[in-house]
């Protein structure tokens, strides 16, 4: 072989080993996911606390397994997968502890409504009023009249006195003369 043959070779299986290096080397710069392992362990903190363990035990336990998982997967130095274990953990504790939630906000609702109906009371007070037809029907939608009511008051006998409001009491009268007012008919 030729000096320039080999050289021209040794570089090609130099650039190739380095790239192979390279390429393990990006494996493993993956960070380790302690901080979603952290928020996972709290999730499933929150679970328990929350009574998922009453309310929502299939959940809590899978995220249980997932969090022991991600454990392992990060002391075997699989920090991919560790990070995707502890995901879903951190998931199935959060829809633990929204169950465990739904669950006791429900029991909550029917003890108030327990306790808003007594259970003597009459079958009445517990449905409510059946619909009429007035109940039914649109409201109207016209504005309000704001002409003066329909009633008619007779005038005064001509010559009788009538109380009056002089604006701060009812203390004044004048006597009545037909045709003394708007509008009257002499």
């Amino acid at each position: 072989m030729t000096p320039s043959l080999l050289t021209t070779r040794g570089w090609q299986v130099a650039a190739a080993l380095s790239a192979a290096l390279g390429l393990a080397a990006c494996a493993t710069d993956v960070p380790p996911p302690t901080a979603q392992l952290g928020a996972s362990s709290q999730a499933v903190a929150a679970a328990e606390r929350a009574n998922a363990l009453q309310y929502a035990p299939v959940e809590l336990q899978s995220a249980r397994d997932k969090l022991a998982a991600a454990d392992t997967a990060m002391r075997a130095d699989e920090r991919t997968k560790a990070r995707h274990l502890a995901e879903q953990a951190q998931v199935d504790a959060e829809l633990a502890t929204a169950r465990s939630q739904r669950a006791v906000t429900q029991q909550a609702a029917v003890a108030v409504q327990k306790q808003a109906i007594p259970r003597n009371a009459p079958q009445s007070a517990m449905t409510p009023p059946p619909l009429t037809n007035s109940s039914l029907a649109a409201p109207s939608l016209a504005a309000p009249s704001l002409a003066a009511p329909s009633t008619t008051v007779a005038p005064p006998l001509s010559g009788s006195t009538v109380p009056m409001n002089n604006g701060t009491s009812w203390g004044s009268s004048y006597t009545y003369t037909p045709g003394s007012y708007p509008g009257a008919q002499p």
